[in-house]
């Protein structure tokens, strides 16, 4: 069985899968994939800390840390 890659499960997540056939093919190797699962789900846990942290203005939109707020 071929494993949905990360950056598969991360458009899932964020919701950038539009296309009904792969959409519906995704959902359902979710549905008897255990692994990809549970790194979907550690996927969007990461997905979710970037944007709060960008929000909350401790991460540029570069990925760099603010080095003000790490001291």
């Amino acid at each position: 069985m071929e494993h949905v890659s990360d950056y598969d499960l991360e458009c899932y997540h964020l919701r950038m899968v539009v296309d009904e056939a792969e959409l519906a093919q995704l959902e359902e190797h979710l549905l008897v994939c255990s692994e990809c699962v549970e790194r979907a789900e550690q996927g969007a846990e990461y997905v979710d800390a970037v944007r709060a942290s960008i929000l909350a203005g401790n991460l540029d939109l570069d990925g760099t840390p603010d080095v003000a707020l790490l001291i």
